[in-house]
Parts: structure tokens; C-alpha cells; sequence
């Protein structure tokens, strides 16, 4: 491999690493607006056309979105960059959320469970041991995103090239 690719390769796992760095910054935050009261409970919400929108509506589906957004655009239109924000993303949502318990000091690991955590409905559980559904959903995304967009990304620029005339990075 040559130099040019070395570096191009680094790049990518350093937007990587930025990225999740960014998403685990955001489970302080998240600790400290909602406190005592874990998850949404007891965090004001706006209500838009019948749909309650929190803190968490806000933070994952527009602002994080919208900062992804801004490397997309600056970069311009490149498949390994795409697949490895959106990656990052699968990935940076699950840590975001552990991470939360990590740093709440009113909960903490030991209370990463259905019973303490009720605000969180979605627990599988592999005898004495739980998870939430969330990861392994986001976990298989992650993978599928990264093996399309990052693995085969010289794949998916000749079949958008073959199919529309554009020529991605």
C-alpha cells in the first residue's frame, strides 16, 4: 500500500474515532439534564402535532444528523466517508446510551438493567445476562453500513456511476 492510500485510510478511522468520542461527550450531557430521574421522565417536552418531542428527539434525529451532515458536505460526495458517519453513528448511539449510566452519578453500571432502567423497554435477555435490542439492532446496522460503503466502496461508486452518471470520491 502507498502512502497516499495509508493516509487516506487513517483519515477515515480518525473521523471514526472523533465521531464516537462526540456521541460519548453526550452522555455527560444527557446525565446531567436528566439527573435523578432517568431517561425522559421528569424532562419537558414539546408537543408538535399529537408527537411529544424531548431532549432526545432533538439530539439524535436533527442535531447530531445535522453535524454529520456538515463533514458530509465539506468533504463532497465520498461512499467511504458516508459509510463510515453513518457507522459511527450505529456505534456512537449504543455507547451514548451505556456511557449514560457510566456517568450518571445517580445510576450507575449497576442499574443498567430492566428493572432499574424502566424508562428502557426493549431488553433481551440471555439468562442472568440483558441487553437492549437497540444494540444489537444498531450493531448489525453498523456492520452491514460499514461492509457496503466502507468494504466495498470501489463497488458501490461504478454501480452509482453505471446507473446515474455521477462520480463519487
Amino acid at each position: 500500500m502507498d502512502l497516499a492510500k495509508k493516509i487516506d485510510a487513517q483519515k477515515y478511522k480518525i473521523v471514526f474515532i472523533v465521531e464516537i468520542l462526540a456521541f460519548i461527550s453526550i452522555s455527560f450531557w444527557a446525565a446531567l439534564m436528566e439527573g435523578p430521574t432517568g431517561g425522559v421522565f421528569g424532562v419537558r417536552a414539546f408537543n408538535f402535532l399529537g408527537f411529544e418531542m424531548n431532549a432526545d428527539f432533538f439530539i439524535f434525529c436533527t442535531t447530531v444528523p445535522l453535524f454529520i451532515l456538515i463533514t458530509f458536505i465539506m468533504a463532497g460526495p465520498d461512499v467511504k466517508l458516508f459509510g463510515t458517519l453513518a457507522t459511527g453513528y450505529c456505534i456512537g448511539i449504543i455507547l451514548e446510551d451505556f456511557f449514560w449510566f457510566v456517568v450518571n452519578p445517580y445510576y450507575g453500571v449497576q442499574k443498567f438493567n430492566s428493572v432499574d432502567a424502566i424508562w428502557l423497554v426493549d431488553w433481551i435477555k440471555f439468562g442472568d445476562f440483558e441487553v437492549r435490542f437497540f444494540y444489537l439492532k444498531n450493531i448489525v446496522g453498523a456492520i452491514l453500513l460499514w461492509f457496503i460503503f466502507v468494504h466495498n466502496s470501489e463497488k458501490v461508486r461504478k454501480l452509482v456511476k453505471k446507473y446515474t452518471k455521477i462520480e463519487l470520491k
